[in-house]
C-alpha cells in the first residue's frame, strides 16, 4: 500500500526506535551477566531477567517484521513506546522494586516518544511510566518496604518524567523544525541548480554565479577559456578579490535588485592585459529575497583599444595646439620661465602658482618628490625667475659626493689642510655667492655636516675645512630629496631643526604614474626637442606607441620618459614614431625573449660566458667604464658634455673617472677642465 511521507517518516523513526531498542538490551543483559561473573550475585535473579529480556527481543522482531503492513503508524508507534514502559517496569520490579538502580530507563522510553509524536506522546509516555512506577512503589511498601524511601523516590523520579517529556518534546521539535528548513533550502538550491543550468544553455560569455556575498560558487568553461582561470581556483572566493578591478560593493550598501554594468582591467597569465565587460544581475527567490548574483563576462579588449587610440590621437593633437597657443598668447611682459616642465596634471598646475609666488622671494624652498620627477628644473625656475637670475647657480648633488669630501666640496678647503691640499680650493658656497645653491637629495648629508650646513643658514658663515677665519656668503639655499626627511627627522638620521630651516616652503611634485593625462604633452615635448638636437623630422607618434607608453608605469619618472623618447627618436627612420622604435621592456617584451636576446648577442654563447667565474661587481664595472670612455669620445674629452650624454650631473661624472682612475686621460682639453672648475 502507498503510504504518505509523515507516515513514512513515522515509520522510519519506528526503525531506529526498534534497533535501540535490542541495543539496550543488548548492553543491559550482558552487563548483568559479567556483574554476576565478576563479583558473583543472586543467580535467581539473573534467570529472571532472561524471560522479560527474551520476550522483548521477540516482540522487537516480530514489529519490525510487521511495519511493512502497519497503515496506522501513530497508533502502532504508542504500543511501542507503551511497550517500553511495561518493560522497564518489569526490570524495576525484578531488580528490587524501591531499591532498584534503573528507574531512569523511563526517561529513554519518554525520550523516544517525544521523537515519535512529539508533545503529546512525550507527555502521555510520562504518564504511563508515572502510573506504572508509582505501582512498582505501592507493590515494594506492600512487600515490607519502607514508606517514607517509596515517598522519597515517587518525588524524585516522577516530576522528573515530565520534566524529560517537556525538554525532550521541545529539542525534538527544533531538531524537526530544523529538518524542515534544511529540506526547503536544499529544495531552493536544486531550483537554482535548475535556473542555472537552463540560462547557461543559451549564453556564450563568460559567467560567474556569486552568493549575496559575492564569493564564487560556479565559473564556467568560457569564463575560465576568457580570464586563464582554474573554476577551482576562484571558488569561495570573493569576486572582487578574483577580479581587483570590479567596483561592485557586495556588502549591501548599494540597491541589490540593481542590475550593475562595468568594465575594468584585468591582467591575464596567458594573455597579459585585457579589458572586461561586466554585467551584474541579482538573483531572487519569489519572495524578492536574493539569493545572488550571476556575473557575465565579455572580453572588450579590442574596443577599448580602438577607444583608446582614438583618444590618444585627439590627445596628441590636442597637445601641439596647446603648445601653440600658449606661444602665441605669451606677450612681452610675460618674463616668467618654467623650462622643461610640461602638462598640468597631478597637480602641476598649483606648483607653477606656487614657484611663481616663491621665486620673487629668498625663502629657502625644500622640493620633495621621487627621482626623475624634475625638481631641479623646479629649482632652475625658481631661480631663473628671482632677484638672483643673472647670479650663479650651483646645482649639487649630496649622494654623489664622497663623505670624505664634502665638507671640502661644500665650504672649500685651505692649503694643507689634508693630504692633496696643495693649494685653497673655493668651495660651492662661495662660488654661490649672491646666487642659488641647490642641494639635490639634501638627506644624504652627513650628520656632522647637518650641524655645519644648519650653521650656514643661520649665521650666513663659515669655516673652509683647516681654515680659522670665518667666510661671510649670501645665497637663496633651494633643497630637494626623493626621502620623507619628516621620516628621516623620526629615525634620528636627519636634523629636525635642519630640516625646520630647509623646509620653508614645500614644493611637492607628483610622480608621473599619477599625471598620466600629462604623457602626450611630455612626449610632444621631448620628441620635438630630440628631433632639433639630432637634426631629425618627425611628424607624429602613432597611436599604438603613445598606448605602450600611457600604460607603462614609469619607476624612473619624468627622467625615464624622456630616456625612452630619446632612444625612439635615434633608432626610428620614419617621420612616425611606432612602438617598434620603443625599448623592448616598454612594448611588454617577455623575460624569456630578452635571455634568447642575451644568449644571441654573447660572444662565445652564454654558456662560455657563465663558465668563466664572472663577478657581476666586476662585469658592470667593465661596463661602466666603456659607457664613460664612449662618452668621453663622443665629447671629445670635454667632461661636462659627456656628463650631458649620460644623464648624470659633471660631480657625479668625475667623480666615476676618478674611481675608474680615468681623470688624466690623454686628448681632454685643459681650458675646458679648467673652466669647469
Amino acid at each position: 500500500m502507498s503510504v504518505e511521507t509523515p507516515d513514512r517518516e513515522l515509520l522510519g523513526k519506528i526503525k531506529w526506535l526498534l534497533l535501540l531498542r535490542v541495543a539496550v538490551l543488548t548492553f543491559f543483559l550482558g552487563a548483568a551477566a559479567l556483574t554476576q561473573f565478576l563479583k558473583g550475585g543472586d543467580p535467581v535473579l539473573l534467570r529472571n531477567l532472561q524471560f522479560p529480556l527474551i520476550a522483548a527481543y521477540l516482540f522487537s522482531i516480530a514489529s519490525a517484521l510487521a511495519l511493512r503492513w502497519i497503515d496506522k503508524p501513530v497508533v502502532f508507534a504508542h504500543v511501542q513506546v507503551d511497550f517500553d514502559v511495561l518493560l522497564i517496569t518489569g526490570v524495576v520490579l525484578l531488580t528490587g522494586g524501591v531499591d532498584s538502580p534503573f528507574p531512569f530507563l523511563y526517561n529513554l522510553a519518554i525520550i523516544s516518544g517525544a521523537v515519535l509524536l512529539f508533545f503529546r506522546g512525550a507527555f502521555i509516555t510520562a504518564g504511563v511510566a508515572a502510573v506504572c512506577y508509582s505501582a512498582v512503589l505501592l507493590w515494594s511498601v506492600h512487600a515490607g518496604a519502607a514508606p517514607w524511601q517509596a515517598i522519597f523516590n515517587f518525588a524524585l523520579n516522577v516530576p522528573a518524567f515530565f520534566i524529560i517529556a517537556y525538554l525532550s518534546e521541545l529539542l525534538a521539535h527544533r531538531v524537526f523544525e530544523a529538518e524542515r528548513l534544511l529540506q526547503a533550502k536544499h529544495k531552493d538550491y536544486l531550483d537554482l541548480e535548475a535556473f542555472k543550468d537552463a540560462l547557461l544553455q543559451g549564453i556564450g560569455s563568460g559567467v560567474a554565479i556569486t552568493d549575496v556575498k559575492g564569493q564564487v560558487n560556479y565559473f564556467n568553461s568560457r569564463a575560465q577559456a576568457l580570464t586563464s582561470l582554474a573554476e577551482a581556483s576562484v571558488k569561495g572566493k570573493k569576486l572582487t578579490d578574483v577580479f581587483p578591478g570590479v567596483t561592485y560593493s557586495f556588502d549591501g550598501a548599494g540597491d541589490p535588485n540593481r542590475i550593475v554594468v562595468d568594465e575594468f582591467a584585468f591582467t591575464d597569465q596567458k594573455k597579459g592585459n585585457i579589458h572586461l565587460k561586466l554585467t551584474l544581475a541579482p538573483l531572487c527567490d519569489p519572495n524578492e529575497q536574493p539569493l545572488g548574483y550571476v556575473c557575465i563576462f565579455e572580453d572588450v579588449t579590442k574596443r577599448k583599444e580602438l577607444e583608446e587610440k582614438v583618444r590618444l590621437g585627439d590627445e596628441m593633437r590636442k597637445a601641439k595646439l596647446r603648445e601653440q597657443r600658449e606661444r602665441e598668447q605669451q606677450g612681452p611682459t610675460d618674463h616668467f620661465k618654467f623650462d622643461g616642465v610640461v602638462g598640468r596634471g597631478g597637480g602641476v598646475e598649483s606648483i607653477y602658482r606656487l614657484v611663481q609666488k616663491v621665486a620673487a622671494t629668498t625663502t629657502n624652498v625644500l622640493i620633495m618628490g621621487d627621482s626623475g620627477t624634475g625638481k631641479e628644473l623646479v629649482a632652475r625656475a625658481i631661480h631663473s625667475n628671482g632677484q638672483r637670475k643673472d647670479r650663479p647657480f650651483i646645482a649639487v648633488n649630496c649622494g654623489a659626493i664622497p663623505e670624505n669630501l664634502m665638507e671640502s666640496e661644500l665650504f672649500g678647503h685651505v692649503r694643507g689642510a689634508f693630504t692633496g691640499a696643495v693649494s685653497d680650493h673655493v668651495g660651492l658656497f662661495k662660488q654661490a655667492e649672491l646666487g642659488t645653491i641647490f642641494l639635490d637629495e639634501v638627506g644624504e648629508l652627513p650628520l656632522h655636516l647637518q650641524v655645519k650646513m644648519l650653521r650656514v643658514l643661520q649665521e650666513k658663515s663659515f669655516t673652509p675645512v683647516g681654515g680659522t677665519r670665518q667666510i661671510k656668503v649670501d645665497v637663496r639655499v633651494i633643497s630637494a630629496s626623493n626621502r620623507d626627511l619628516r621620516q628621516e627627522v623620526e629615525k634620528g638620521r636627519f636634523r629636525e631643526d635642519l630640516f625646520y630651516r630647509l623646509n620653508v616652503v614645500q614644493v611637492t611634485l607628483p610622480p608621473l604614474r599619477n599625471r598620466k593625462e600629462d604623457i602626450p604633452s611630455l612626449v610632444h615635448y621631448f620628441v620635438e626637442r630630440f628631433c632639433r638636437s639630432q637634426s631629425k623630422e618627425i611628424e607624429e607618434v602613432s597611436s599604438e606607441a603613445l598606448m605602450e607608453l600611457m600604460n607603462y608605469a614609469y619607476p624612473g619618472n619624468i627622467r625615464e620618459l624622456e630616456n625612452i623618447i630619446e632612444h625612439a627618436v635615434a633608432v626610428t627612420a620614419k617621420n612616425v614614431i611606432t612602438e617598434d622604435d620603443l625599448p623592448p621592456y616598454i612594448r611588454g617584451v617577455p623575460i624569456a625573449d630578452e635571455v634568447k636576446l642575451f644568449e644571441k648577442t654573447t660572444p662565445g654563447g652564454p654558456e662560455t660566458f657563465f663558465n668563466r667565474s664572472i663577478s657581476l661587481d666586476d662585469e658592470l664595472a667593465t661596463h661602466e667604464k666603456c659607457l664613460l670612455l664612449g662618452a668621453l669620445k663622443r665629447a671629445n674629452g670635454v667632461q661636462k658634455r659627456a656628463a650631458e650624454l649620460l644623464g648624470i650631473n659633471y660631480r657625479s661624472f668625475r667623480h666615476r673617472l676618478e674611481k675608474y682612475s680615468l681623470l688624466g686621460m690623454k686628448g681632454q682639453p685643459e681650458e675646458e677642465e679648467q673652466a669647469v672648475e
